[in-house]
Order: structure tokens, then sequence, then C-alpha cells
């Protein structure tokens, strides 16, 4: 892996040396500068094949992320704008890897497309240690030791009994829980059974004004922790959710599909997540969470069907652990980096094969320009 920057000097004789050594070159996300194209094209004169990466659907990125700024408001002022330059860097490239199928579909009119799903990794899910029902409640936090983080954990106080609903993620997912119904959901049944806690992790600060409307002794909050670390943390919940927004989006990409939302472009990883965590889930029933419908419960957007969904899995909470963790160990088999790496393999190789083949029949070891 290289910083764009680095991988930019593509006249650099050691940047030459590590970068020609592959068959296939992924540009990830920024392909929106002369430079980059320029780099793509050289490449691909001598007979790399060159791909794009992305997982986030820019033309419709909401005021909420915070990079809507810079690719919705053009607050660099480029021109064109970054969603044109982005199209274009497309056009430079052999094939576009995402996580989501409607984000290909998104740009098949521009380039060709190839799914490749989000998968966790072994390393760090093989080890962990499940919440037993009713069991104490554990919060992480880095002590310093020789002037470096390491991972600790405390008992949360109190916590023997208590049911743990937990969720986590990235500073993109306000709207997911203003406009599913999940909040209102949670608010009922914290209110109903004061056993029931909800643990929000991570640094997201702009849903405090929400959250502080759930009763205070209920509400807990768990501080960031380094990816590598972050199933530790799935592992104390005793249901997971993932909510989305599915407020649909006009399309601004040349394909007529104006019935998905920006959030049916995410990956399916968080639920696949809970699942290699051995932790029962409620997620939002949608193109993004589909896939996952045999292994944990799909609900459409509301709050009585949020409400219905949640506590059905309380009340029978001792049933859906058993159930999650008896999938647990096939779902490391199969939804897992390592147990994955030979159909990768596969995938980049028909990638190969299909670029290839429009290039039209060549002869081989032989550079065409």
């Amino acid at each position: 892996m290289l910083y764009m920057p680095t991988a930019m000097d593509w006249h650099h004789p050691k940047i030459q040396e590590i970068l020609g050594m592959a068959d296939i070159l992924v540009y990830q996300r920024n392909v929106i500068a002369p430079e980059v194209w320029a780099s793509m094209d050289y490449w691909r004169a001598l007979g790399k094949i060159v791909l794009v990466d992305i997982d986030d659907h820019y033309p419709n990125l909401p005021p909420s992320n915070p990079a809507h700024k810079f690719w919705i408001r053009n607050s660099l002022g480029m021109d064109p704008n970054p969603i044109e330059l982005f199209k274009t860097g497309l056009e430079h490239a052999h094939g576009l890897i995402a996580p989501s199928k409607i984000i290909l579909k998104d740009w098949e009119k521009v380039v060709p497309g190839y799914y490749w799903p989000n998968y966790p990794s072994i390393e760090d899910y093989e080890n962990l240690t499940m919440k037993p029902l009713g069991g104490n409640d554990v919060m992480f936090k880095y002590d310093k030791v020789d002037d470096k983080p390491k991972l600790a954990w405390d008992v949360r106080a109190h916590s023997d009994g208590q049911i743990v609903i937990g969720w986590g993620g990235s500073i993109s997912h306000v709207d997911s829980f203003l406009y599913s119904g999940v909040m209102e959901a949670l608010k009922r049944l914290m209110e109903e059974n004061k056993n029931v806690v909800f643990k929000f992790c991570g640094a997201e600060g702009r849903l405090d004004h929400w959250l502080s409307e759930l009763p205070v002794k209920q509400m807990i909050k768990q501080g960031s922790v380094a990816p590598q670390d972050w199933p530790k943390v799935v592992s104390t919940f005793d249901i997971g959710i993932a909510p989305l927004d599915l407020r649909p989006v006009e399309a601004k990409t040349g394909n007529e599909h104006g019935e998905y939302s920006y959030d049916e472009r995410r990956s399916w990883l968080k639920a696949v997540e809970y699942l290699c965590a051995g932790v029962p889930f409620v997620a939002t029933n949608s193109a993004t969470y589909e896939a996952m419908k045999p292994y944990g419960k799909l609900v459409d957007t509301g709050e009585d069907n949020w409400y219905q969904a949640l506590k059905a899995r309380i009340d029978g909470l001792q049933h859906f652990k058993q159930e999650a963790q008896e999938r647990r160990n096939w779902a490391m088999k199969k939804y897992t980096i390592e147990n994955n790496t030979g159909r990768l393999i596969d995938f980049y190789r028909k990638v190969m094969i299909d670029a290839e083949l429009r290039r039209g029949v060549r002869f081989p070891d032989v550079i065409y320009l």
C-alpha cells in the first residue's frame, strides 16, 4: 500500500520498482486530479490492470456527512466539480470495485463494476469472550505502558442483570438514527424496563441532543478504540443494532434508480461483525442487509417495527444469544478475510480476464500502446 501522493511520483525509480511488480493496481477513491489520471494511463499503457475502489456514494452525500463540504458544496472550488472529476477518473480505469451492488449500478454506464463485500479478520474475532446472559458489562480504555497505549478494561458498576443494546460507528451515521425510528423505540423499551441499557460507541457527538432524551442511567457511552480492538467492544453487546435511513435520493449518475437511499449504498459489514462476534442483531430491512436476513432480524422503518423486534429479542434473549453463538463458528469460516483469500484471487483473475477480453485478442507478452 502506498500513500496516494507517493504513488503519484510514478517517474521515480523506487515507485516504478514497487508498482512495476504488480499485475493489478487499485486506486482508492480520490481519482479526481489530472496527475492521478496520468498515472493510471501510464500503468495501463504498460499492460497493468487499473481499478478504482470506493465504498461511499459521493454524488448524494447528505449534509450530515463531514465529506459533504468537499464533494457536494465543492469547498475547494474545483472546476469541474468533484463529482464530474471523479466520473472522469473512472473512465481511466478498467473497472470499479465496491462493497455495494447499488454503487456499482450507479456507475455501470461509466465503468464495469465488480462486487466484493467487506469482511472482518479472523485474527481480531477468534479469541473473543462473549457477554454471558445477565453478566456484567465491560468498558474499555487505554492505559499508558512504557509510553505506549495498552488496552485495559473495567467492569461497569451495577451492570449485572442488565441487557446491553449496542451500536458503534463512524461520524456519518446521524441520519441513520434520526430517520429509522430506532431512537423512539429505544426510549420506549428503556422506560418500560430499567434493565435495558443502550451502549453508544465511538466519537460521534452530534447525536447527544437526541441521546439525552433517553433515561440518563441507562445511557452508556464507550469511547473510540483502535480497529483491532473493536471486536472486543462488540462482544459486550447482548443485542446489536444496525439502523439505516431509507429516504430515497435523486439519481445523479446517469442511471435512473432513485428508489434507493444513500444508506443503502453502505456495506453489510456491521451485520457481519455482529455475526462473527456471536451477537444477535436487528437491522433495517434494506438492500444493504438483504443477504443477512437468514441470520438476524430485518425491520422496516418505523418506531413500532423497531420496538417490536427489539422487545422480542429482549424477551427471548437466552434463545437468541445461544442461536447467535452457534452461528458464529460457521460465520467465521464464511465471512472472514482469511477464509475468502482464495475467492479474492479468483475474483482478481476474473477482472483481469474481463479487461483483456475488452481490449481484444492480443499476443502474449507484447505491450500494446
